[in-house]
């Protein structure tokens, strides 16, 4: 049984949750968590209240409201076996020492925003999920969708209620894309209107899924080099991904078979729009996108680490 220490911040929704429930998903892993629990709260927007079900709490929760530090000298008394593994998902984690016992391993989940070099420094391993922010020694994990959250949709395309949807942070590209996608005056809809396009912050889990699903198209606009989540979800669903064009996007999948890739928000709209006028193509593009997303689950991600690190042999 390999043993598995994990930290991270537990926030209603995180990436961290989604690692996690791969590795206890695995019958030869016995997984102890612990780091900060700020409970409903997340830090979108200023800081929002999401609903109880989201939450996942730690078995060592640390100090709640807003603090997202850490200090290894405490948290591994309360460890109650000596692990194998310390797993560390961070983002924004702020983390003081380094386990004395384990192998050490941090997973940078935002290396487009943050500086990781004093994880990079400490860490035996350091993985980073984004190929255009590498540095040496960096080991590539790409994000990927979990097999229950983002189970593909069963809704032929003709027959969902939203023409697209983005469910994440208000970016101003994004918000002018869905502007307009919206407007009657710059491109119809289905219904001789703009089109009905779902963007909200704040759904996730079965409530995401379930918008999701009955949606044609799904959109991501990311705001930098980064080939975000999303668009592993986007693709897991089965829906019809349009997408920005990004570094790793380009290099994991193929455009106009597995996705519908932009560079300008004019694309974007065409490429919408050309969804949405032939939903027999959108429905085409889906179930392709979903073959091609098959090997990237979450649950590869955890195979992939416990092989970087030694604990799992071919």
């Amino acid at each position: 049984m390999i043993k598995i220490a994990f930290t991270s911040i537990f926030y209603p929704l995180f990436m961290g949750r989604y690692i996690l429930e791969a590795f206890l998903r695995r019958d030869d892993c016995e997984v102890w968590t612990a780091g900060p629990y700020t409970g409903r709260w997340i830090p979108w927007r200023g800081g929002m209240h999401l609903p109880a079900s989201y939450l996942l709490q730690p078995d060592h929760p640390l100090a709640g409201g807003q603090s997202n530090i850490i200090n290894y000298k405490m948290v591994e008394n309360k460890c109650p076996f000596e692990p194998d593994l310390w797993l560390e998902v961070n983002s924004t984690l702020l983390v003081h020492n380094r386990p004395e016992k384990g192998i050490y391993a941090v997973v940078g989940t935002d290396p487009h925003v943050l500086n990781y070099d004093p994880q990079r420094a400490v860490s035996d391993f350091f993985f980073n999920m984004q190929t255009p922010y590498m540095k040496e020694g960096d080991i590539w994990l790409p994000y990927g969708y979990d097999p229950v959250w983002h189970a593909q949709t069963e809704i032929p395309a003709a027959e969902r209620k939203h023409d697209a949807t983005l469910l994440g942070l208000n970016y101003d590209t994004r918000d002018r894309l869905v502007a307009r996608l919206r407007a009657p005056n710059n491109i119809m809809g289905r219904g001789g209107e703009g089109f009905d396009v779902v963007y909200d912050l704040g759904p996730c889990y079965d409530d995401a899924r379930e918008i999701y699903h009955d949606s044609v198209v799904g959109l991501n606009y990311s705001s930098l080099k980064d080939t975000t989540a999303r668009v592993f979800e986007l693709m897991a669903f089965g829906i019809t991904p349009v997408i920005n064009r990004v570094p790793d996007l380009v290099r994991m999948f193929e455009d106009r078979r597995d996705y519908l890739g932009f560079d300008t928000e004019d694309e974007a709209v065409s490429m919408v729009h050309a969804a949405l006028n032939d939903l027999d193509w959108a429905q085409e593009i889906g179930d392709n996108a979903r073959r091609a997303v098959e090997p990237h689950s979450w649950d590869a991600r955890a195979e992939q680490i416990l092989k970087d690190v030694g604990l799992v042999t071919e």
